[in-house]
């Protein structure tokens, strides 16, 4: 506005037509914010119309109608404070509404344009059942659109709101697919693709191959495509910004370097580096990388560290080289978990859900091997633990916790249920803990501020006198199991991880797994230090569970044995006669059933078809969550459980 009370909608610098079109041609003519004016719409009646069946997708505006119903207004709204940073109004707590209300296995959220439709995954509370995709009317009541035995995540809305763009996932891969809003058949888009999006002008449809190299941009039907930004690996997420001029994604930007938030230009620009997983790491937290969201100058997306737990923040992008400014605002009070944001209208939508993850057991029968009676609860909070480590006479169990408010390496005595937090090491954040068969050493790890290779030092702590020693500044990896006394795994981390056995003495490395094509996770070794076991997968796979020989050459790919396809997280019986693992189900965030298969150690041989250990309904494993494998003693499994069952709020910004 000029912007006195009695005013119109000043015309100056505007293009001689009576049309605006878009949201931020309007917001010009009335010389406020775009969240201004949308906020409007919504509650003010502003006359804003749609193009329902154009492909572009865009709002517009008459000149005439917005000046006549301004004049009607002008004294309510005149002295209203406007929406936008640039506001000098005091700042007011975001408007929150809950949006379901089923507490169930709800993720993916999508709102469509003016945040009247959202679109979701769930089970609908139905335990036990595939979550589909499902859409309804704020406030109204949900349709189903989808009914397979499938995977569906990462939904989006179409700029025009008519279909809905989801990845689904299955035996064959994954692809891209959309299905009319108001229900039908879904219609392939992209083949081995994930994280759909339609630009907002209509024109592109950006996506993450299956290899997860570079950002593949086809036409808005899905026809032809070209790769932007190939020197980016390890994409994950695709979001568009407002002008459709570029696309924010979570990627290397080489094998060994370390991932960050990125700008791609879809024109070919060389990607952007925000820095903000380095910022962040700084401030002893991690991005998490499952989904963001774009809104105006800013972009929200998920991070945890203590004693906030996982919680939506907001970054301001500077315009032209997209480095934050200013202080990352958070958004959500960290009483909940708040993550896989969706914005648009200028609202942005979000799964809140329990933060409750602990350690539980569950009693083994020695004959069957299977699991009965109820879960027993170790551990209370809602901490992330993790990065389970035995002693070899199970006295003893090693573990990774926030209890304390930052990263702690506890000791539990298995038999009279006491622990403590380890002393025998330099303060500060502590992680990744792995004690050693007799118990007498602990070797851990920290997370460090770095650039694009932050370094991973390894400690080792002698349980017996307290004292303690550094390893190594930067030994590449975290540990994971020693061999015996002295040598002990590691697992490496890069755009495909490896696993070595590192010298505790000399420091000297050597490769125990090799792989040109798949990144190896969650090494075990079973009790006797003869075999390995571990899961693996491609780029943009479902991991696989294989075993090997642990011996002193590098293993190559064709040598590993395959124990199961489709599931992770390998773990040994206590006699190292039977491979538990956690099979991949309808989400793979979260696991609900341990299953295993009889191992032949002389033959090394898996023998007989998996049979079923262990289902849960209701508490699920964290498979989203590194370290978070299950680990056996004689008689019973000890696992991290959670109730992550959520619900789908929306946040007015």
């Amino acid at each position: 506005m000029s912007d006195s009370p009695g005013s119109k909608p000043s015309r100056s610098g505007q293009p001689p037509t009576d049309r605006l079109d878009s949201w931020k041609e309007i917001a010009a003519y009335l010389g406020r914010g775009v969240r201004t004016v949308q906020r409007w719409e919504r509650e003010e009646g502003l006359p804003v119309h749609r193009l329902a069946h154009d492909k572009r997708g865009s709002v517009y505006a008459q000149r005439d109608e917005l000046a006549a119903w301004w004049d009607s207004r002008r004294v309510t709204l005149a002295g209203q404070p406007s929406d936008d940073a640039s506001s000098d109004a005091p700042r007011v707590s975001p408007r929150l509404e809950r949006i379901t209300h089923t507490a169930s296995m709800t993720s993916w959220p999508a709102l469509s344009s003016d945040a009247r439709l959202i679109a979701y995954v769930s089970d609908a509370g139905q335990d036990g059942t595939t979550p589909q995709i499902w859409i309804q009317q704020i406030g109204g009541s949900a349709l189903r659109l989808t009914n397979a035995e499938r995977e569906y995540s990462r939904l989006s809305f179409s700029p025009d709101d008519t279909s809905i763009v989801f990845t689904a996932s299955d035996h064959a891969g994954q692809n891209v697919y959309e299905v009319p809003a108001l229900g039908g058949e879904p219609r392939l888009l992209q083949r081995d693709a994930s994280c759909g999006q339609v630009s907002p002008d209509g024109r592109w449809l950006a996506c993450v191959p299956r290899n997860a190299i570079g950002i593949r941009v086809a036409a808005r039907d899905g026809i032809g495509f070209r790769t932007v930004a190939a020197e980016l690996v390890d994409v994950a997420c695709a979001t568009w910004a407002p002008d459709s001029n570029a696309v924010v994604v979570h990627a290397r930007p080489g094998a060994v370097l370390e991932p960050d938030w990125w700008i791609v230009p879809v024109d070919g620009g060389s990607p952007i580096n925000t820095g903000l997983v380095r910022l962040f790491r700084e401030r002893r937290m991690f991005t998490i990388p499952t989904g963001v969201a774009w809104i105006e100058d800013s972009i929200v997306f998920s991070a945890a560290g203590p004693p906030r737990g996982v919680c939506l923040y907001r970054q301001r992008l500077t315009p032209s080289g997209f480095q934050p400014t200013g202080a990352a605002e958070q958004l959500s009070l960290g009483i909940e978990s708040a993550w896989l944001p969706s914005a648009a209208g200028g609202c942005v939508a979000f799964v809140s859900s329990r933060a409750d993850s602990n350690l539980w057991s569950i009693s083994l029968d020695q004959a069957t091997r299977v699991a009965h009676g109820s879960p027993r609860r170790m551990t209370r909070g809602p901490f992330p633990l993790g990065y389970l480590s035995l002693t070899s006479d199970f006295r003893t169990l090693a573990y990774f916790s926030y209890r304390l408010g930052r990263g702690e390496v506890f000791l539990r005595n298995l038999q009279t249920g006491s622990e403590r937090a380890l002393v025998e090491a330099p303060a500060g954040d502590k992680g990744y803990p792995a004690i050693s068969p007799g118990g007498n050493l602990l070797a851990y790890g920290t997370r460090m501020p770095g650039g694009e290779q932050a370094p991973r030092p390894i400690f080792i702590a002698s349980l017996r006198d307290g004292t303690w020693r550094e390893l190594g500044g930067d030994c590449g990896g975290r540990p994971r199991e020693w061999v015996d006394e002295r040598a002990l795994v590691i697992e490496r981390f890069a755009r495909l991880n490896s696993v070595a056995v590192i010298d505790t003495e000399t420091g000297e490395q050597r490769e125990l797994l090799r792989s040109g094509e798949q990144s190896i996770r969650n090494p075990r070794l079973s009790p006797d230090r003869r075999w390995i076991t571990f899961d693996a997968s491609r780029p943009g796979e479902m991991p696989s569970v294989f075993i090997s020989p642990f011996r002193e050459s590098p293993v190559i790919e064709s040598d590993w044995v395959v124990v199961d396809q489709r599931a992770s997280h390998p773990f040994w019986s206590a006699d190292g006669r039977f491979i538990y693992y956690t099979p991949v189900g309808t989400s793979p965030m979260v696991r609900s059933a341990v299953r295993g298969r009889c191992f032949d150690s002389t033959a090394g041989s898996v023998e007989g078809e998996p049979i079923a250990v262990y289902a849960s309904i209701e508490m699920m494993m964290p498979a989203y969550l590194p370290g978070t494998a299950p680990i056996a003693t004689p008689d019973r499994i000890i696992l991290v459980l959670g109730d992550f069952t959520g619900d789908i709020w929306l946040m007015d910004l």
